[in-house]
């Protein structure tokens, strides 16, 4: 176990918090609420519902949702045909959630590519005998017509244990292909392992601690990190700043480096600072998409060119997964990052389009807070806007119910039309 990485649970009235510790900072934010349960790694028999061969791809019946999928030669798909998918990415703003053909079944040793013949070994295990072992492991054990990926996991002094796994996982996916025969879709095969089972398998070797209710978020101070994840304008110890603008086609990154108290000796030192702080901010961030980098103009081309390599190696040590394209002609650094939702950003605060995202991190905070601060209350009521109420009421009824049937009492909820959106009030109703 890494001791600088820790997993946050927190268990709230209508949505799954998981944030991820690293080196005492917030790195990574997972949210999962109850209005929108992650589809992400589900693998699905969908049902093809239309071909739009000048896009080149096809959209599926998921269940849920609506999917789709790059068509691939040789495969000529049909609609209306049965197809088993793996969610890459949940549905974005209007888009449909990406999937793919390419199936990954996740194991605590190894990973399974049921519909692919490659495998790979993890690039951590750097013994030439151990992987030796494994490529003699994988010829004897996994199916020609099989692939798999070995963990670091993997442990070679215990191949009996590891054969066992291996067998296990592929005698569940012979017995899901017998169920896919008999099945009409669209069907969920393999449920997503949600934003707890993604975190853990994302960080296997970080400390977990599973809370409820905020109370680890409020021990470990992570209400203020957040709130900070959503500034647009990051400040460096040293005064220089990052300025993060999300809009639907593009994030723009602009490094302001005027108020920088760094000494012309430190700028090596500087960028690469810069360099590690935009590679947290991407991630913490979620930001993906189109991103451009705008560098301030130094005379000494080899501040860029070092900017560059820094940002390039902490991407690759943080197992960030960035396309850096290189510099535009107008100087931009232009990236792209695979997405896999929404940004943390869209998410808590949605767009100027629409504030729901918002309106509901408000009802989810005054929810969680109706829980930690009325017991005992006889006629709990929460006061607040009327476009509150309607979220409460619309997106979090069954939470609302859940909550009153805990506390043991009717929860009022009462219009104020002078708050604000944002702003609401909990009380004891006076009858």
């Amino acid at each position: 176990m890494l001791a600088n990485e820790k997993i946050i649970i927190d268990r709230s009235p209508g949505e799954i918090r998981v944030a991820v510790i690293k080196n005492g900072r917030l790195a990574n934010l997972f949210i999962e609420r109850s209005n929108k349960p992650w589809l992400r790694g589900a693998v699905i028999l969908a049902r093809i519902t239309a071909i739009r061969k000048k896009l080149g791809a096809s959209f599926l019946d998921l269940g849920t949702a609506s999917g789709y999928i790059e068509n691939r030669k040789p495969a000529k798909p049909i609609e209306g045909a049965s197809i088993v998918v793996q969610v890459l990415a949940d549905p974005h703003r209007n888009k449909s959630a990406r999937v793919s053909s390419n199936i990954c079944v996740e194991g605590n040793y190894l990973n399974l590519y049921p519909t692919a013949e490659r495998s790979s070994i993890s690039r951590k295990i750097k013994s030439k005998k151990k992987r030796g072992l494994i490529k003699q492991f994988i010829a004897d054990n996994i199916p020609n017509n099989m692939g798999v990926h070995i963990k670091y996991s993997f442990d070679v002094s215990d191949l009996d244990l590891m054969k066992a796994t291996a067998f296990e996982q592929i005698a569940n996916w012979k017995n899901l292909s017998e169920k896919i025969l008999r099945s009409r879709p669209p069907l969920t095969l393999i449920p997503s392992l949600g934003a707890v089972g993604f975190a853990i398998t994302k960080y296997p070797e970080a400390k977990v601690c599973d809370g409820t209710n905020g109370e680890l978020f409020d021990q470990y101070d992570l209400e203020f990190e957040i709130s900070r994840a959503l500034d647009r304008k990051v400040l460096l110890d040293d005064g220089a700043q990052l300025v993060f603008d999300e809009a639907e086609a593009l994030t723009a990154i602009d490094i302001d480096v005027g108020s920088s108290r760094t000494p012309r000796s430190g700028l090596d030192s500087l960028v690469a600072h810069l360099a590690k702080e935009i590679i947290w901010q991407i991630r913490l961030r979620d930001i993906a998409g189109l991103i451009f980098v705008d560098f301030p103009r130094f005379r000494d081309s080899n501040i860029k060119e070092n900017f560059l390599k820094v940002l390039q190696a902490f991407a690759q040590c943080e197992g960030l997964s960035l396309i850096i394209h290189g510099w535009t002609r107008t100087g931009l650094l232009e990236i792209t990052r695979p997405r896999n939702g929404s940004s943390l950003k869209e998410l808590l605060v949605g767009t100027v389009e629409d504030d729901t995202p918002a309106l509901e991190t408000v009802a989810l905070t005054a929810l969680r807070c109706l829980l930690k601060e009325t017991a005992g209350v006889a006629y709990p009521e929460i006061v607040c806007s009327r476009s509150l109420k309607r979220t409460i009421n619309g997106n979090f009824e069954k939470v609302l119910r859940d909550i009153s049937r805990k506390l043991g009492s009717t929860i009022f909820l009462t219009e104020d039309g002078k708050m604000a959106k944002d702003e609401f009030l909990i009380r004891n109703r006076i009858k």
